[in-house]
């Protein structure tokens, strides 16, 4: 009898082995993230270029589609979190306020694939990379931090934690209700305003 995959199994990335097949990875996220959610695997080989067998050799579903979109973004925000801290000049509440408009504004996708990425995608496929990425987010920023204040607190990366997963939280729920959530820049104020309370400082 053959075996069946468990759906909830972590879906392994992409793994292109040549130059053009990681061009034709690149194009299918590029299209899948221009085309938004509520679109076919067909739509998006017509997007990206390529036939319909090219965009199943790499991505078995559209949620496996959605899962390297997911990944991606997850690295973007600790990326353009380290930019933030990079910024010579920036006080601990402008920087504060730079990182949670980061974390509320992914430049170039939409609200609604935002939304989507949350829905379609297990929490097994995005979790070795998420604890990767938010990992590093905390102890960095955690570092950051005790470099910048003139006394630390002893519970500093207690803190950080707290403020950290408080704003993952308030992200995730605001693409999963869109329709209750306030509009991105007052999301990122309010989200500025809690985070500095959890740090207490």
């Amino acid at each position: 009898m053959a075996k069946h995959r468990d759906p909830l199994a972590p879906q392994p990335p992409p793994a292109p082995t040549r130059t053009d097949s990681a061009e034709i990875v690149e194009a299918i996220v590029t299209a899948a993230i221009h085309l938004g959610p509520n679109v076919s695997i067909n739509h998006v080989a017509r997007r990206a270029g390529v036939g319909v067998a090219s965009v199943y050799r790499y991505f078995p579903n559209k949620a496996a589609i959605y899962a390297e979109i997911s990944r991606r973004l997850q690295s973007d925000s600790l990326e353009r979190m380290r930019r933030i801290l990079r910024e010579p000049n920036l006080s601990v509440q402008e920087a504060v306020a730079e990182c949670c408009r980061a974390a509320v504004v992914a430049p170039g996708v939409s609200p609604e694939l935002r939304s989507a990425l949350n829905l379609a995608v297990p929490l097994s496929w995005s979790h070795e990379n998420a604890h990767e990425v938010f990992s590093a987010t905390i102890v960095e920023f955690t570092n950051w931090l005790a470099g910048r204040l003139e006394t630390p607190p002893p519970d500093l990366s207690a803190r950080v934690f707290v403020a950290f997963a408080a704003a993952r939280g308030i992200v995730m729920v605001s693409r999963i209700l869109p329709d209750l959530a306030p509009d991105d820049e007052t999301l990122a104020r309010h989200m500025t305003s809690m985070v500095l309370r959890c740090l207490e400082l």
